[in-house]
Parts: C-alpha cells; structure tokens; sequence
C-alpha cells in the first residue's frame, strides 16, 4: 500500500510539472512572456546566441535554477515586467523603463535598481556565453 501511495504521488509530481522543476518551468514562461512580442528583442536574443528565444529562455531558467540564489528575485522581477508589459502596447526597452520609473518613486519595494541591472546583465553574459558555444547552454 505504501508504495502504491508513493508511486501515485510521484506520478502527480511529475505530471503537475511536465518532469521540469516548477521554478524552471515558470521561469521559461515569464522570459518567454517577457520576450516573444518584442520582434526586435527577438532577433538580437537569436543573432547574439545563436539560437531561438525557446532555448535561450530554457537556457535562463535552468542556469538560475541551478544556481539557485536569484530564482525568487528573477521571477519577482520578470512577473513586474510581464504584468506592466501587458497594461500597455510596450517593448521590453519601454517595459525596463518603466520599472526604472516605479523603483525611483517607490511604487516597486520589492526589489532594487541594482537587483534589476543584475538580470539584464545576466541576459546579456548569458546571450555572450551562448553564442561562445554555438547557441547551446554553456555549462553553469
């Protein structure tokens, strides 16, 4: 019975996430989300990497994941940017400066211009280091 019970909720886990671990899973989404309507965002993920935005947001997510450190602070950030990005017709530019206004004014407390600057700047040596190996996900 005991192991009925274990196989069973094994089985919820693993279908509940599609076999992905949920921060992983998330995390793809929300870069996903963030990227995909920004054809220009698009093309400089695709011509930098060397790969399609896909990849490079499964790419971000499993190197934070694995690292483990920033996976609460990335995904505050990217759930700010997708949810402002969708009140309004903005690119990702028009969507960072937004944030920008909102952490000066105080209406964003959960995170700092600092904590911000470092995901742009992740994408960016992510995007370096991806294109350095052909558009594979260079190893954490």
């Amino acid at each position: 019975m005991k192991y009925l019970f274990s196989a069973a909720a094994a089985a919820f886990v693993l279908s509940a996430c599609d076999g992905a671990p949920p921060n992983e899973k998330i995390l793809t989404q929300l870069c996903t989300d963030l990227f995909e309507g920004d054809t220009r965002s698009v093309t400089m993920i695709m011509d930098d990497t060397g790969t399609d935005l896909a990849t490079f947001c499964g790419c971000f997510a499993s190197q934070t994941v694995a690292e483990g450190t920033k996976i609460d602070l990335y995904k505050d950030i990217l759930i700010q940017m997708t949810e402002l990005q969708s009140t309004g017709d903005l690119d990702v530019d028009d969507t960072a400066d937004l944030i920008e206004e909102k952490l000066e004014s105080g209406e964003i407390d959960t995170f700092n211009e600092n904590d911000f600057e470092s995901l742009g700047d992740y994408f960016q040596d992510l995007s370096i280091g991806m294109g350095g190996t052909d558009g594979a996900c260079p190893a954490g």
